[in-house]
Protein backbone atom coordinates (compact mmCIF):
# COMPACT_ATOMS: atom_id res chain seq x y z
CA UNK A 1 0.00 0.00 0.00
CA UNK A 2 1.26 2.78 -1.10
CA UNK A 3 1.97 6.21 1.49
CA UNK A 4 1.10 9.75 0.00
CA UNK A 5 4.02 11.86 1.76
CA UNK A 6 3.51 14.85 3.61
CA UNK A 7 5.30 17.83 3.18
CA UNK A 8 6.40 18.92 6.00
CA UNK A 9 9.65 21.45 7.30
CA UNK A 10 10.83 18.75 10.06
CA UNK A 11 9.53 18.06 13.68
CA UNK A 12 11.18 21.36 15.40
CA UNK A 13 9.89 19.71 18.96
CA UNK A 14 12.62 17.28 18.56
CA UNK A 15 15.02 19.92 17.42
CA UNK A 16 14.28 22.28 20.48
CA UNK A 17 14.51 19.23 22.93
CA UNK A 18 17.60 18.18 21.50
CA UNK A 19 19.19 22.04 21.66
CA UNK A 20 18.64 22.43 25.17
CA UNK A 21 19.54 18.97 26.28
CA UNK A 22 22.48 20.29 24.55
CA UNK A 23 22.34 23.50 26.30
CA UNK A 24 21.79 21.67 29.97
CA UNK A 25 24.93 19.52 29.21
CA UNK A 26 27.51 22.60 27.96
CA UNK A 27 26.45 24.07 31.34
CA UNK A 28 27.05 21.25 33.07
CA UNK A 29 30.07 20.66 31.56
CA UNK A 30 31.79 23.56 32.49
CA UNK A 31 30.55 23.19 35.80
CA UNK A 32 31.87 19.81 36.70
CA UNK A 33 35.09 20.47 34.49
CA UNK A 34 36.08 24.03 35.49
CA UNK A 35 37.99 23.22 38.94
CA UNK A 36 40.17 20.44 36.80
CA UNK A 37 40.78 22.90 34.04
CA UNK A 38 42.41 25.24 36.52
CA UNK A 39 44.20 22.84 38.29
CA UNK A 40 45.89 20.80 35.52
CA UNK A 41 45.63 23.28 32.33
CA UNK A 42 45.89 26.97 34.36
CA UNK A 43 42.31 27.79 32.22
CA UNK A 44 39.14 26.87 33.80
CA UNK A 45 37.32 27.12 30.54
CA UNK A 46 39.12 24.37 28.46
CA UNK A 47 36.67 21.76 28.22
CA UNK A 48 34.33 24.17 27.65
CA UNK A 49 36.09 25.59 25.01
CA UNK A 50 36.31 22.00 23.27
CA UNK A 51 33.27 20.76 23.93
CA UNK A 52 32.01 23.74 22.40
CA UNK A 53 33.59 23.29 19.12
CA UNK A 54 32.02 19.45 19.08
CA UNK A 55 28.84 20.89 19.48
CA UNK A 56 29.50 23.27 16.84
CA UNK A 57 30.76 20.84 14.66
CA UNK A 58 28.17 18.42 15.74
CA UNK A 59 25.02 20.82 14.57
CA UNK A 60 26.84 21.05 11.10
CA UNK A 61 27.31 17.65 10.89
CA UNK A 62 23.68 17.29 11.72
CA UNK A 63 22.09 20.06 9.41
CA UNK A 64 24.18 18.25 6.64
CA UNK A 65 22.31 14.63 7.09
CA UNK A 66 18.98 16.56 7.42
CA UNK A 67 19.23 18.27 4.11
CA UNK A 68 19.89 14.21 3.08
CA UNK A 69 16.98 12.13 1.58
CA UNK A 70 17.37 9.12 4.06
CA UNK A 71 17.01 7.08 1.23
CA UNK A 72 21.05 7.75 0.49
CA UNK A 73 22.30 5.71 3.03
CA UNK A 74 20.70 2.24 1.90
CA UNK A 75 23.32 2.08 -0.82
CA UNK A 76 26.23 3.64 1.03
CA UNK A 77 25.34 0.84 4.39
CA UNK A 78 27.71 -2.21 2.64
CA UNK A 79 30.51 0.53 2.42
CA UNK A 80 29.95 1.93 6.00
CA UNK A 81 29.73 -1.81 7.53
CA UNK A 82 33.13 -2.27 5.87
CA UNK A 83 35.07 0.56 6.71
CA UNK A 84 33.70 0.63 10.60
CA UNK A 85 34.06 -3.18 11.44
CA UNK A 86 37.25 -2.95 9.99
CA UNK A 87 38.15 -0.02 11.82
CA UNK A 88 36.87 -2.02 14.79
CA UNK A 89 39.75 -4.81 13.92
CA UNK A 90 42.27 -2.05 13.80
CA UNK A 91 41.64 -0.22 17.11
CA UNK A 92 42.29 -3.60 18.32
CA UNK A 93 45.55 -4.45 16.85
CA UNK A 94 47.09 -0.63 18.23
CA UNK A 95 48.49 0.76 21.41
CA UNK A 96 46.23 0.85 24.28
CA UNK A 97 44.90 4.60 25.15
CA UNK A 98 44.62 5.02 29.22
CA UNK A 99 44.16 1.34 29.49
CA UNK A 100 42.32 0.15 26.68
CA UNK A 101 42.05 0.52 23.05
CA UNK A 102 39.19 2.14 21.96
CA UNK A 103 40.31 4.88 20.14
CA UNK A 104 42.46 6.05 17.01
CA UNK A 105 43.86 8.97 16.46
CA UNK A 106 42.67 10.89 13.32
CA UNK A 107 44.16 14.06 12.10
CA UNK A 108 45.67 14.00 15.65
CA UNK A 109 41.59 13.83 17.13
CA UNK A 110 40.88 10.61 18.96
CA UNK A 111 37.68 8.77 17.87
CA UNK A 112 36.09 5.69 18.77
CA UNK A 113 34.76 3.68 15.88
CA UNK A 114 32.57 1.67 18.38
CA UNK A 115 30.19 5.15 18.96
CA UNK A 116 29.51 4.91 14.87
CA UNK A 117 29.32 2.07 14.75
CA UNK A 118 25.79 1.99 16.47
CA UNK A 119 24.42 3.47 14.01
CA UNK A 120 25.85 1.86 11.61
CA UNK A 121 24.33 -0.94 12.50
CA UNK A 122 20.90 0.73 12.79
CA UNK A 123 21.70 1.79 8.88
CA UNK A 124 22.41 -1.96 8.26
CA UNK A 125 19.56 -3.82 9.27
CA UNK A 126 17.36 -1.22 8.75
CA UNK A 127 18.51 -1.89 5.19
CA UNK A 128 17.85 -5.73 5.46
CA UNK A 129 14.65 -5.92 6.68
CA UNK A 130 13.30 -3.11 4.76
CA UNK A 131 13.23 -6.14 1.56
CA UNK A 132 10.70 -7.11 0.35
CA UNK A 133 10.85 -10.55 1.09
CA UNK A 134 7.26 -13.09 0.67
CA UNK A 135 9.52 -16.13 1.37
CA UNK A 136 9.31 -17.38 5.38
CA UNK A 137 11.81 -19.25 4.80
CA UNK A 138 14.24 -17.55 2.76
CA UNK A 139 13.71 -14.54 5.88
CA UNK A 140 14.80 -17.35 8.16
CA UNK A 141 18.02 -18.31 6.38
CA UNK A 142 18.88 -15.01 6.27
CA UNK A 143 18.06 -14.20 9.72
CA UNK A 144 20.84 -16.09 11.23
CA UNK A 145 23.01 -14.29 9.06
CA UNK A 146 22.50 -10.71 10.10
CA UNK A 147 22.43 -11.79 14.21
CA UNK A 148 26.02 -13.52 13.71
CA UNK A 149 27.26 -10.41 11.78
CA UNK A 150 25.50 -7.86 14.96
CA UNK A 151 27.52 -10.80 17.47
CA UNK A 152 30.88 -10.34 15.64
CA UNK A 153 30.40 -6.31 16.07
CA UNK A 154 29.34 -6.76 19.64
CA UNK A 155 32.03 -9.15 20.47
CA UNK A 156 35.20 -6.85 19.10
CA UNK A 157 33.80 -4.07 21.02
CA UNK A 158 33.93 -6.23 24.14
CA UNK A 159 37.46 -6.63 24.03
CA UNK A 160 38.68 -3.25 23.88
CA UNK A 161 37.48 -4.04 26.53
CA UNK A 162 34.18 -1.60 26.60
CA UNK A 163 31.33 -3.38 27.76
CA UNK A 164 29.02 -0.29 27.75
CA UNK A 165 29.02 0.19 24.41
CA UNK A 166 28.97 -3.68 23.72
CA UNK A 167 25.67 -3.36 25.78
CA UNK A 168 24.54 -0.79 23.34
CA UNK A 169 24.96 -2.62 20.46
CA UNK A 170 23.36 -5.49 21.23
CA UNK A 171 20.58 -3.62 22.60
CA UNK A 172 20.20 -1.53 19.20
CA UNK A 173 20.30 -4.75 17.43
CA UNK A 174 17.80 -6.71 19.86
CA UNK A 175 15.57 -3.59 19.09
CA UNK A 176 16.08 -3.50 15.22
CA UNK A 177 15.15 -7.60 15.09
CA UNK A 178 12.06 -6.66 16.80
CA UNK A 179 11.00 -3.57 14.87
CA UNK A 180 11.09 -5.77 11.52
CA UNK A 181 8.95 -8.33 12.99
CA UNK A 182 11.07 -11.17 14.66
CA UNK A 183 8.75 -13.38 16.47
CA UNK A 184 8.94 -13.88 20.60
CA UNK A 185 10.40 -17.48 20.40
CA UNK A 186 13.67 -16.26 17.92
CA UNK A 187 13.98 -13.30 19.78
CA UNK A 188 14.08 -15.63 23.19
CA UNK A 189 16.61 -17.93 21.19
CA UNK A 190 19.08 -15.36 20.31
CA UNK A 191 18.88 -13.84 24.25
CA UNK A 192 19.56 -17.34 25.07
CA UNK A 193 22.51 -17.88 22.67
CA UNK A 194 23.89 -14.92 23.95
CA UNK A 195 24.46 -16.01 27.53
CA UNK A 196 27.51 -18.80 26.60
CA UNK A 197 29.38 -16.18 25.01
CA UNK A 198 29.40 -13.68 27.03
CA UNK A 199 30.05 -16.29 29.75
CA UNK A 200 33.53 -17.01 27.66
CA UNK A 201 33.84 -13.74 27.16
CA UNK A 202 33.92 -13.07 31.31
CA UNK A 203 36.27 -15.89 31.76
CA UNK A 204 38.44 -14.78 29.19
CA UNK A 205 39.05 -11.15 30.06
CA UNK A 206 39.77 -11.07 33.98
CA UNK A 207 38.84 -6.97 33.88
CA UNK A 208 35.54 -7.92 32.54
CA UNK A 209 35.15 -10.02 35.11
CA UNK A 210 36.62 -8.09 38.14
CA UNK A 211 34.13 -5.21 37.44
CA UNK A 212 31.28 -7.76 37.37
CA UNK A 213 32.16 -9.57 40.67
CA UNK A 214 32.95 -5.98 42.30
CA UNK A 215 29.15 -5.30 41.31
CA UNK A 216 28.08 -8.22 42.36
CA UNK A 217 29.43 -8.29 45.71
CA UNK A 218 28.27 -4.20 46.46
CA UNK A 219 25.05 -5.40 45.42
CA UNK A 220 24.17 -8.17 47.41
CA UNK A 221 26.02 -6.78 50.42
CA UNK A 222 29.48 -8.91 50.05
CA UNK A 223 31.64 -5.86 49.42
CA UNK A 224 31.54 -2.77 49.93
CA UNK A 225 30.72 -0.04 46.74
CA UNK A 226 33.74 0.64 44.18
CA UNK A 227 35.30 4.17 44.70
CA UNK A 228 33.21 5.66 41.79
CA UNK A 229 30.01 4.20 42.24
CA UNK A 230 30.78 5.24 46.54
CA UNK A 231 31.02 8.54 45.24
CA UNK A 232 28.73 9.22 42.76
CA UNK A 233 25.96 8.27 45.43
CA UNK A 234 27.13 10.65 47.69
CA UNK A 235 26.59 13.86 44.89
CA UNK A 236 23.48 12.36 44.56
CA UNK A 237 22.46 12.42 48.37
CA UNK A 238 24.19 15.76 48.79
CA UNK A 239 21.49 17.08 45.81
CA UNK A 240 18.53 15.98 47.74
CA UNK A 241 15.38 17.28 46.03
CA UNK A 242 16.92 20.91 45.31
CA UNK A 243 20.20 20.53 44.64
CA UNK A 244 23.04 22.29 46.02
CA UNK A 245 23.03 25.44 43.23
CA UNK A 246 24.43 25.34 39.97
CA UNK A 247 28.53 25.19 40.51
CA UNK A 248 28.40 24.06 43.72
CA UNK A 249 28.93 20.71 44.21
CA UNK A 250 32.09 19.21 45.93
CA UNK A 251 32.28 15.97 44.64
CA UNK A 252 33.70 16.98 41.42
CA UNK A 253 36.92 18.58 43.22
CA UNK A 254 38.23 15.20 42.41
CA UNK A 255 36.38 13.38 44.57
CA UNK A 256 33.95 11.94 42.03
CA UNK A 257 36.68 10.21 38.98
CA UNK A 258 34.92 11.79 35.15
CA UNK A 259 32.40 14.12 37.00
CA UNK A 260 31.76 15.49 33.08
CA UNK A 261 31.43 12.68 31.20
CA UNK A 262 30.87 9.19 32.35
CA UNK A 263 29.84 10.37 35.58
CA UNK A 264 28.02 13.74 34.51
CA UNK A 265 24.68 12.68 35.72
CA UNK A 266 26.08 12.76 39.68
CA UNK A 267 27.62 16.16 39.00
CA UNK A 268 24.04 17.37 37.43
CA UNK A 269 22.49 15.46 40.88
CA UNK A 270 24.12 17.28 42.92
CA UNK A 271 24.07 20.79 42.07
CA UNK A 272 20.24 20.63 40.47
CA UNK A 273 18.97 17.52 42.62
CA UNK A 274 15.69 15.79 42.23
CA UNK A 275 14.19 18.79 40.39
CA UNK A 276 16.65 18.80 37.69
CA UNK A 277 16.26 14.94 37.28
CA UNK A 278 12.26 15.64 36.45
CA UNK A 279 13.49 18.42 33.99
CA UNK A 280 16.04 15.67 32.16
CA UNK A 281 14.31 12.99 31.89
CA UNK A 282 10.82 14.74 30.92
CA UNK A 283 13.45 16.24 28.06
CA UNK A 284 14.46 12.46 27.33
CA UNK A 285 10.79 11.44 27.42
CA UNK A 286 9.91 13.85 24.71
CA UNK A 287 12.36 13.28 22.35
CA UNK A 288 11.35 9.34 22.65
CA UNK A 289 7.59 10.44 21.85
CA UNK A 290 8.93 12.43 19.67
CA UNK A 291 10.73 10.10 17.76
CA UNK A 292 8.25 7.00 18.20
CA UNK A 293 5.86 9.52 16.33
CA UNK A 294 8.40 9.72 13.65
CA UNK A 295 8.59 6.52 12.95
CA UNK A 296 4.94 5.36 12.84
CA UNK A 297 4.51 7.87 10.92
CA UNK A 298 7.37 7.16 8.17
CA UNK A 299 7.03 6.67 4.65
CA UNK A 300 8.28 3.60 4.57
CA UNK A 301 8.84 0.25 6.70
CA UNK A 302 13.08 1.64 5.76
CA UNK A 303 11.93 5.11 7.64
CA UNK A 304 10.04 3.25 10.08
CA UNK A 305 13.11 1.21 10.83
CA UNK A 306 15.24 3.92 10.96
CA UNK A 307 13.49 6.28 13.07
CA UNK A 308 12.55 3.11 15.61
CA UNK A 309 16.45 1.90 15.74
CA UNK A 310 17.60 5.70 16.58
CA UNK A 311 15.43 6.28 18.96
CA UNK A 312 16.28 2.94 20.25
CA UNK A 313 19.99 4.08 20.11
CA UNK A 314 19.36 7.16 22.29
CA UNK A 315 17.05 5.85 25.30
CA UNK A 316 19.26 2.46 25.54
CA UNK A 317 22.93 4.59 25.89
CA UNK A 318 20.49 6.84 28.91
CA UNK A 319 19.62 3.81 30.81
CA UNK A 320 22.21 2.63 31.05
CA UNK A 321 24.71 5.26 31.77
CA UNK A 322 22.04 6.11 34.45
CA UNK A 323 21.71 2.56 35.76
CA UNK A 324 25.82 2.57 36.59
CA UNK A 325 25.38 5.74 38.24
CA UNK A 326 22.82 4.63 40.73
CA UNK A 327 24.82 1.08 40.95
CA UNK A 328 21.49 -0.51 39.04
CA UNK A 329 24.35 -2.13 36.62
CA UNK A 330 27.99 -2.96 36.60
CA UNK A 331 30.51 0.60 35.92
CA UNK A 332 30.56 0.65 32.04
CA UNK A 333 32.40 3.82 31.04
CA UNK A 334 29.20 4.89 29.12
CA UNK A 335 28.45 8.44 28.13
CA UNK A 336 24.77 10.21 28.69
CA UNK A 337 23.23 11.19 25.12
CA UNK A 338 23.89 15.05 24.34
CA UNK A 339 24.83 15.97 28.46
CA UNK A 340 27.93 14.10 28.62
CA UNK A 341 31.60 15.30 27.43
CA UNK A 342 32.99 13.27 24.73
CA UNK A 343 32.93 14.13 20.67
CA UNK A 344 32.20 10.55 19.12
CA UNK A 345 29.31 10.33 21.33
CA UNK A 346 27.61 13.99 20.47
CA UNK A 347 28.25 13.45 16.55
CA UNK A 348 26.79 10.26 16.83
CA UNK A 349 23.26 11.50 18.37
CA UNK A 350 23.79 14.53 16.61
CA UNK A 351 23.70 12.50 12.91
CA UNK A 352 21.22 10.01 13.92
CA UNK A 353 18.87 13.22 14.97
CA UNK A 354 19.87 14.52 11.64
CA UNK A 355 18.32 11.74 10.17
CA UNK A 356 15.20 11.82 12.26
CA UNK A 357 14.51 15.51 10.90
CA UNK A 358 15.11 14.41 7.57
CA UNK A 359 12.52 11.57 7.78
CA UNK A 360 10.14 14.07 9.59
CA UNK A 361 9.99 15.84 6.65
CA UNK A 362 8.51 13.15 4.61
CA UNK A 363 6.15 12.44 7.25
CA UNK A 364 2.69 11.00 6.15
CA UNK A 365 -0.27 9.58 8.09
CA UNK A 366 -0.02 6.85 10.53
CA UNK A 367 -0.29 3.39 8.38
CA UNK A 368 -1.82 0.47 9.24
CA UNK A 369 1.56 -1.50 7.97
CA UNK A 370 3.36 -0.38 10.77
CA UNK A 371 0.75 -2.28 13.11
CA UNK A 372 3.13 -5.29 14.38
CA UNK A 373 2.25 -8.63 15.19
CA UNK A 374 4.42 -11.38 17.32
CA UNK A 375 2.87 -14.66 15.81
CA UNK A 376 3.28 -13.80 12.13
CA UNK A 377 5.52 -11.90 10.27
CA UNK A 378 4.99 -8.24 10.05
CA UNK A 379 2.55 -6.58 7.72
CA UNK A 380 5.03 -4.61 5.77
CA UNK A 381 6.91 -8.05 4.53
CA UNK A 382 4.08 -9.02 2.74
CA UNK A 383 3.64 -7.95 -1.01
CA UNK A 384 2.45 -4.27 -1.12
CA UNK A 385 -1.10 -3.52 -3.40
Amino acid sequence: MVIEKEKSSGDRFLLGAVIILILLGTLMIYSASSFRGAEKYNDSARFLKLHLVRVVLGFFFLIIVSKIDYHWFRWLTPLLLLIFFSLLIIVLLGPPFHGSRRSILFFGRRFQPAEFMKLVIILYLGAVFAREENSKDQRSDTLFVHYVILLSVVGLVFIEPDLGTALVLFGVGYSMFFLAGVSSKQLAKMSLSLIPLVSIGIAIFPYQRQRLVNYLNSVFGHGPLTYQIKQSIIGLANGGFAGVGYGGGKQKLFFLPEPFSDFILASFGEELGFLGFILLFGLLLFLLWRGIRIALRAPDRYGFLLAGGITAMILINALINAGVVVNLLPTTGLPFPFLSYGGSSLFVHLIGVGILFNISKQMGDLHSDFKLTRKREPLWLEEEI
